[in-house]
């Protein structure tokens, strides 16, 4: 009974080895998972970029507001100066957020099609 086990595990493993030697087949088995590598990198490429932009912006206006207030004599009007910069600021964090939001709900959207695209359910 073991010998028979043995035999066919054996015969099994050959014959997925073999098939592992035609490339052709390989790479149409790996092209999903390549097409999911290479959708997930450009998603956080796009992510990073977005996140330094957003940061850098968020540096400069800070610069720049720190320098408007410490030229600021009157304070009723640093206040409404600091107000203003708040409000700008906090818009253009939802506004990145967003931005962040959609790409990745279309990398969602992509992931669910390829998803699809490449299981077969056998009937």
């Amino acid at each position: 009974m073991f010998t028979k086990l043995t035999e066919q595990l054996t015969e099994q493993f050959t014959t997925a080895m073999k098939s592992f030697s035609d490339t052709a087949k390989v790479e149409t088995a790996m092209k999903p998972l390549n097409s999911l590598v290479e959708l997930n990198t450009k998603t956080i490429e796009k992510l990073v970029s977005q996140q330094t932009a957003l940061m850098t912006s968020i540096l400069n206006d800070s610069i720049a507001q720190t320098k408007a207030l410490s030229s600021q004599t009157d304070f009723t009007a640093a206040v409404e100066s600091q107000k203003s910069f708040n409000e700008a600021l906090q818009a253009k964090v939802s506004a990145s957020s967003k931005e962040a939001y959609d790409v990745v709900t279309k990398t969602s959207e992509e992931v669910s099609s390829l998803v699809k695209d490449s299981v077969k359910f056998d009937k």
